[in-house]
């Protein structure tokens, strides 16, 4: 997590320099804050971000219509009932034993004619990105009986034949990564992805990707494991055809080669380069890790924000998050602020504040104190980490030199000409930011209408950081100069 990922260096100006060389400098972000376009010849897959409309197939008038509105990603559930085993299609497509229309061309749906559907419309439309679909293993109310591990090596059969090609698998993975086939005793899967990552977009066009998510109920992980185990026993020791993503929290060892994913064995562990994550404090983290390493990463749920606003879009993709779910909005560019399909990352999440009315200063804690009540300032711009503030999954903003303590507003409440200062983090409104697509830093409390501002516009060193009517000012809009990364270990 120290090193300054190529992706954060890219941070373009809204501008989206697509040129731009991974060992170039780094580029401030200038509101209005927008994420950074796919340039399929110069990104690779890793580096991509998708949004997807959670459980895709429950949606829309069809499944390939949210593929015809630009996502290229969707959310498929399948549930283990009856002998799917013997069906050409595979399971029902549902979230529960309530099977029937879910929008593809079976009626009832099983999961061969929904993707039967995603491969004609790659066949209508063969430029396309890369499709990432996520199969979430629901169980039934016969949980005890459910994805067994022969039934999930089933299922990864069946989606391998049904998609044929267009899969694009974890052998191929492992070979673009090595340059050879896997072997029994070989470097794991994910230890040669976090080395050479994934290949360029322009390379798996009109490919599909498949990732599995869920298990049985309470038991994702074991489940997803002893699948993962019981296929990769099998005759001709293969990888699995898709990319298993079990649930993951915040803890980052997790996802480092030679990490153990709680409830998986260490084993099947070295072979996922996928992750499962629900919004939760401080998740920046294990996102950020994921993208270090070059892994995928799902995120699913509400945090502090929902998941169909701009502020939940943008913490996402600045801490590296692959698919972003969203309950609704899910086809929002929020005013082409934010691409359906962009980089990961190419949002700052790690950053220095600077005023467009005085850009060569920082927003900086004063003296580098630690105390609750320090004041925040302007101040000469320095590279102090009293200068350098993490982003959090809260919206909280964190300087590095004292990471228990966040940016707050005096007395609690947002007005005008209120003063900020640094305050022991505790959970309060008045410690959460809402970035805004206009370039505004909002406050969360006080409902957004109060924003950061330098006081009176002022330009010398010692000058206070307040709260103030959101307005058209350059003084409340903020250049973000991305910094290096750091560990985050207390908070």
């Amino acid at each position: 997590m120290n090193d300054f990922h190529s992706n954060r260096m890219l941070a373009p100006l809204f501008l989206l320099l697509a040129a731009v060389t991974s060992s170039g400098p780094a580029l401030a972000l200038s509101p209005p804050y927008r994420a950074q376009s796919i340039n399929r010849d110069f990104h690779r897959f890793h580096d991509a971000y998708y949004v997807v409309q959670h459980n895709t197939y429950e949606h829309g008038a069809s499944l390939t219509g949210w593929l015809d509105a630009g996502l290229r990603s969707v959310e498929l559930d399948v549930i283990d009932v009856g002998d799917w085993e013997l069906d050409a299609n595979g399971p029902y497509v549902s979230h529960d034993d309530n099977v029937g229309d879910r929008n593809c061309s079976g009626n009832p749906d099983r999961l061969g004619h929904c993707l039967r559907d995603i491969v004609s419309w790659l066949d209508a439309n063969p430029s396309s990105e890369p499709i990432l679909v996520f199969i979430d293993m629901k169980t039934s109310t016969n949980i005890v009986a459910d994805w067994n591990a022969e039934e999930v090596y089933f299922l990864d059969q069946k989606v391998r034949e049904i998609l044929g090609w267009r899969m694009y698998t974890g052998d191929e993975l492992y070979r673009f990564a090595t340059g050879s086939d896997y072997w029994p005793g070989a470097r794991s899967l994910r230890q040669a992805v976090s080395e050479q990552g994934w290949p360029l977009m322009r390379d798996l066009t009109g490919r599909i990707i498949v990732a599995y998510t869920g298990g049985v109920i309470g038991y994702a992980n074991q489940t997803q494991s002893d699948g993962i185990n019981h296929i990769m026993s099998q005759p001709g020791r293969r990888l699995p055809h898709g990319f298993f993503c079990p649930d993951v929290e915040t803890d980052t060892y997790e996802l480092v080669p030679g990490g153990t994913v709680d409830g998986m064995s260490w084993s099947s562990s070295q072979q996922a380069v996928c992750s499962n994550l629900k919004a939760r404090d401080h998740y920046q983290l294990t996102a950020n890790t994921s993208a270090t390493h070059h892994q995928l990463i799902h995120l699913w749920g509400n945090h502090v924000y929902n998941n169909d606003q701009y502020v939940y879009n943008y913490i996402a993709v600045a801490h590296g998050i692959t698919a972003i779910g969203r309950d609704a909005n899910a086809t929002s560019t929020f005013n082409g602020a934010l691409p359906l399909v962009g980089v990961r990352r190419s949002l700052p999440g790690y950053f220095e504040l600077r005023p467009s009315h005085a850009s060569y200063k920082c927003m900086d804690v004063s003296g580098s104190g630690t105390s609750n009540g320090t004041k925040i300032q302007l101040w000469d711009c320095n590279g102090s980490g009293a200068q350098h503030f993490v982003y959090t999954a809260e919206g909280q903003l964190r300087p590095r030199h004292v990471n228990t303590s966040c940016t707050d507003i005096s007395g609690g409440d947002a007005g005008s000409n209120t003063t900020v200062h640094l305050w022991g983090c505790d959970g309060g409104n008045s410690e959460k930011w809402v970035m805004d697509p206009n370039g505004f830093v909002r406050s969360y409390d006080n409902g957004q209408a109060y924003c950061l501002a330098v006081y009176n516009s002022g330009t010398a060193n010692g000058t206070r950081f307040v709260t103030s009517p959101c307005s058209y000012s350059s003084n409340k809009l903020f250049t973000l100069q991305p910094v290096p990364d750091w560990v985050q270990t207390q908070f």
